[in-house]
C-alpha cells in the first residue's frame, strides 16, 4: 500500500499555494477549463520535452548549453521516474511511457520545482556543485511539487467550491475530472481531501477475476478525511479486498464501470457497528471507492 504524502506545515502550504496562484494569474488561467497546462508552463518559461521528441537530436536542439553527459543522464533518469526538471535550461522532460491521463499532473509537478524559487535555485546550485539533496529535503520538495501540481490543476478553491455545492456522489469527481482536465484518480483524491464531511477514498489495484466470479484486488491507497479518521481506523480494511471482504459489494461487477449506493457496515473506534454508504468507479486501472458514514457520530449531519 502506498503511503499518503505527509502534510505540509501551514507556512509551507501557504507558500506553495501562493506560488500556484501566481502562476495561474500570470498565465491568465483562472476560470479557464480544462486547466490550460501548456499555457501555464509557457508563462513560467518552461519548455516541455515530451514523448514525441525524446531522442538525441531533439535533446541537442533543446539543450545546447548543457554540460557534457547531460543527455545520457536525463535518459538514465527517465528510465526510473515519470518526469524530470532540468534547472539550467528550465526543461520539463517526460517519460515516453507516461499514460496520457497522468501527463497534466506530471507536467505541473515538474513545473513546481521550477516555479518555486527556493527549489529551483537550490536545484541549480546542486547541479553546479555536482551534489545531491539530502533525503529529507528531497522528500519535502517532492511533496511540495505534488501540492503545487494539485493547486494549479484544480485552480485553488475553484474545484472544491463547485464540488461541495452538490450532494456527495461518485458522479461529481468524475464530471469535474473532465472539466479540469485531470485524471479520475487525481479528481477523487481532491474531492475527498477538500470535503467538509467525513468520507474516505479507497483505491484498489485492478481486480483479478476468477472463473467462479470471485475476485481479489490489492489496496493501493486509503485517503480518509481527518473527521473520518477520528471515527474509523481505516487500517482495519487490511491490504487486500476479495469477495468476502467488507467492501466487496462496493466493487463494480466484472464488465461494469460503476456501482452506486450500497450500505456497508464498518466498526468504529468505539467498537460499534456503523452504516456507511459506498459507491465506486472502475477507471480501467484502479477501482476508486468512496465511503461516507450515513450518520456522523460527531455532528449527526447525515
Amino acid at each position: 500500500m502506498k503511503i499518503n504524502d505527509p502534510l505540509l506545515t501551514r507556512e509551507q502550504l501557504a507558500n506553495v499555494q501562493a506560488h500556484a496562484d501566481r502562476v495561474l494569474r500570470e498565465a491568465g488561467a483562472h476560470g479557464v477549463f480544462p486547466t490550460p497546462v501548456d499555457q501555464i508552463l509557457a508563462a513560467a518559461k518552461l519548455t516541455i520535452v515530451d514523448d514525441d521528441v525524446i531522442d538525441e537530436a531533439a535533446l541537442r536542439r533543446f539543450m545546447n548549453n548543457l554540460k557534457a553527459g547531460a543527455s545520457s543522464l536525463i535518459k538514465s533518469a527517465l528510465s526510473k521516474v515519470l518526469g524530470l526538471f532540468e534547472p539550467s535550461e528550465r526543461l520539463v522532460v517526460l517519460d515516453k511511457g507516461l499514460h496520457p491521463s497522468k501527463i497534466p499532473f506530471v507536467k505541473l509537478h515538474e513545473a513546481g520545482h521550477g516555479c518555486m524559487p527556493h527549489q529551483s535555485s537550490l536545484y541549480a546550485l546542486m547541479q553546479d556543485c555536482d551534489q545531491t539533496l539530502d533525503p529529507y529535503t528531497t522528500d519535502l520538495f517532492e511533496n511540495e511539487a505534488n501540492v503545487f501540481a494539485t493547486e494549479v490543476l484544480f485552480q485553488g478553491t475553484y474545484y472544491e467550491e463547485e464540488a461541495h455545492a452538490e450532494s456527495f456522489s461518485v458522479k461529481v469527481p468524475i464530471r469535474l475530472a473532465k472539466k479540469f482536465g485531470a485524471s479520475n484518480y487525481a479528481s477523487f483524491r481532491r474531492y475527498v481531501n477538500t470535503s467538509p464531511n467525513p468520507c474516505c477514498l479507497v483505491v484498489l489495484e485492478k481486480p483479478v477475476w476468477q472463473l467462479d466470479g470471485t475476485f481479489r484486488a490489492d489496496i493501493r491507497r486509503i485517503v480518509p478525511t481527518q473527521s473520518f479518521h477520528k471515527l474509523f481506523d481505516a487500517t482495519n480494511l487490511g491490504d487486500r479486498v476479495d469477495s468476502l471482504h467488507m467492501l466487496a459489494d462496493a466493487v463494480p461487477s466484472q464488465g461494469k464501470r460503476m456501482s452506486y449506493y450500497r450500505t456497508l457496515q464498518l466498526t468504529d473506534r468505539n467498537g460499534a457497528i456503523q452504516n456507511v454508504t459506498a459507491e465506486a468507479f472502475y477507471t480501467g486501472h484502479n477501482v476508486l471507492i468512496l465511503l461516507k458514514p450515513k450518520e456522523s457520530l460527531a455532528t449527526g449531519f447525515y
